[in-house]
């Protein structure tokens, strides 16, 4: 299909994902339109998109949100929405059925996308499957019944959450019982599994077709995180994992998933084993890796979402590649008691890529850094465990 001036609303503005998503658009030849919250946005800061759609403030949490684009989807501006985070992609397709009465959602379908953003069911479907994760209390399983068999440390995640926000690490049975006997606390209303302890974390990324194609496969490892005992990756690099691919795969078929996927596994630093971490069913901010490997993504999501065959590239044998956030990765060196002991070196940018600079795109970068300086407290005490 000739994709040429199909008329995209890209959201999330002041995200990192959409400008490499941007750039596979015009890539196509679409025409690109991004909303943004502030002049200090990313995409606002970018000169990619043909306009900006500047809305001070407004963000996927407003009451006005879905009403607004429900407005912008009736307007006859645009063919194709494309919800990015997980924020605008959960309301987004919660009202499913009123936008794609208007226009097309490249993002997963909602049933989909329901299970793979609630992580109990992500763990029970591989319980089921026979993907290898930690010992995990199933959605069914009577508390009781979990503590009397499992090893502690434990930890507990939210269900439905983002980031490292909510984590909380448990090292014996009694601390955990005391969390119990907080009214405040539902344990259903979190993730309980086994603290692994894990040399490293593996990063699958997917893209599935409404056939069950896998049309994306690569895998990257995570190097350094923040927070530096469980968080979201910093610096990122493009490795050999067949095996775990192949798991990632069989989970988000089993999960009847169709878009991107990113699907996290730890190595048990013990057995030397994967063991399913999470799955992000939206585009992951180092999304810029698969478009460094040589995948369009935005192409395959257009194809996918108007039912044209898409393109099917070979899992990726593009090894050793670095992507690095260095605004998180500058909080890591500050916290981390291995900032000089670290390999590859902190101080080393050998075959990377910062995960917002372009050399022909240079805004976007400098509003993110200034932008995250401001936020900087505020992002700090968020991901205190």
């Amino acid at each position: 299909m000739d994709f040429n001036n199909v008329k995209v609303l890209v959201l999330d503005g002041s995200g990192k994902q959409p400008l490499p998503m941007i750039r596979g658009l015009k890539e196509i030849g679409c025409h690109v339109t991004v909303l943004c919250s502030s002049k200090l946005s990313t995409c606002y800061a970018s000169k990619l998109p043909d306009k900006k759609l500047l809305v001070k403030g407004i963000t996927p949490q407003d009451a006005q949100y879905i009403p607004f684009l429900l407005e912008q989807a009736r307007s006859g501006k645009y063919d194709v929405f494309m919800p990015i985070g997980e924020l605008s992609t959960n309301p987004v397709t919660r009202h499913e059925a009123e936008f794609t009465q208007y226009v097309k959602l490249a993002c997963a379908p909602r049933e989909a996308y329901v299970k793979a953003f609630n992580k109990q069911i992500t763990f029970d479907t591989a319980i089921e499957n026979g993907i290898p994760c930690p010992y995990t209390r199933h959605s069914e399983q009577d508390i009781e019944d979990y503590l009397s068999q499992a090893h502690f440390p434990i930890i507990i995640k939210p269900r439905q959450g983002v980031g490292a926000i909510g984590f909380h690490k448990f090292e014996t049975q009694q601390e955990f019982r005391e969390k119990l006997k907080d009214s405040t606390f539902n344990p259903d209303d979190y993730v309980i599994q086994e603290f692994v302890n894990f040399e490293n974390r593996i990063g699958t990324n997917l893209f599935v077709d409404q056939k069950g194609n896998i049309c994306t496969s690569y895998a990257v490892d995570v190097l350094r995180w923040f927070p530096i005992d469980a968080g979201a990756g910093v610096l990122i690099k493009t490795i050999d994992a067949h095996e775990v691919l192949k798991y990632a795969g069989d989970l988000l078929r089993a999960l009847e998933w169709k878009g991107f996927a990113n699907v996290a596994f730890m190595m048990d630093k013990k057995t030397k084993e994967p063991k399913l971490l999470e799955i992000n069913g939206r585009i992951p901010a180092s999304v810029k890796v698969a478009f460094m490997v040589g995948c369009n993504i935005s192409r395959q999501m257009l194809e996918m979402i108007y039912e044209q065959d898409v393109i099917q590239y070979p899992e990726n044998d593009k090894f050793g590649m670095y992507i690095r956030h260095i605004d998180t990765d500058i909080a890591w060196f500050l916290k981390s008691p291995n900032r000089f002991k670290a390999k590859p070196s902190w101080f080393s940018w050998k075959n990377t890529q910062e995960i917002l600079y372009y050399k022909d795109d240079k805004k976007p970068f400098f509003a993110n850094f200034i932008q995250k300086t401001i936020e900087f407290k505020s992002i700090m005490d968020k991901k205190k465990h």
